[in-house]
């Protein structure tokens, strides 16, 4: 994104959120700023609708995105909304400050994260920032997100560097098989891997390495 975007040009932004009074809220708030100016190019209260979007003349520059809403969750539209706009950001807008979930949409492509109590300058400067090619998320948040990342380092420091790189591929959902390929490792040595990481971290499957990594 060009940075001159934020002088010359008004930010396009799209929201997508399942409360009525937030849309509105948002809306009124960015339609009354000059410096930087915003447009609002669409308002969606699902994910749902996102056929919606493919008959848009106006592509936005921001998605303010909610996790929780009905039928798709936020963090599972990031992709489809990335598909469709390849040269926007998202930014997930949301009531909730679980940091699963923030790592959830981090790892789906999301560039920011602001709480819905944030309508107002918070807001404005999480835009500018993701706008101008950066990232945000909201101060709050912050100390639990490095909190964390510190603790899956210290889980990950028991592990050689092989063993990391078979957990990730654990983490990620890949197969034995297709762990073994990415690696150009036989598969009955990824095995013996699993196994030595497992005991290494006093676990004993996938699902209880994914609740120790939380992520």
């Amino acid at each position: 994104m060009n940075k001159d975007k934020v002088s010359t040009d008004a930010i396009k932004v799209g929201v997508i959120d399942d409360s009525e009074i937030v849309r509105r809220l948002i809306t009124i708030f960015l339609l009354n700023r000059t410096a930087p100016a915003f447009e609002v190019v669409f308002e969606l209260d699902t994910l749902n609708q996102a056929d919606h979007i493919n008959t848009l003349e106006t592509s936005p520059d921001i998605i303010l995105l909610d996790i929780d809403m009905p039928g798709i969750k936020g963090y599972d539209g990031i992709p489809l909304l990335q598909k469709r706009f390849p040269d926007c950001a998202i930014i997930m807008f949301t009531d909730l400050d679980d940091d699963d979930l923030i790592m959830k949409c981090i790892r789906q492509g999301a560039r920011g994260y602001l709480k819905k109590d944030s309508i107002g300058y918070e807001m404005i400067e999480g835009i500018v920032s993701v706008v101008n090619g950066g990232s945000y998320i909201s101060p709050r948040l912050t100390r639990k997100l490095f909190s964390h990342l510190q603790f899956k380092n210290n889980v990950f420091a028991k592990l050689s560097k092989r063993e990391q790189e078979i957990a990730e591929g654990i983490l990620d959902g890949l197969s034995y098989k297709l762990i073994a390929y990415k690696l150009g490792l036989p598969i009955d040595t990824v095995r013996d891997h699993i196994k030595r990481v497992y005991r290494k971290l006093h676990i004993n499957s996938r699902g209880e390495l994914a609740a120790l990594i939380r992520i």
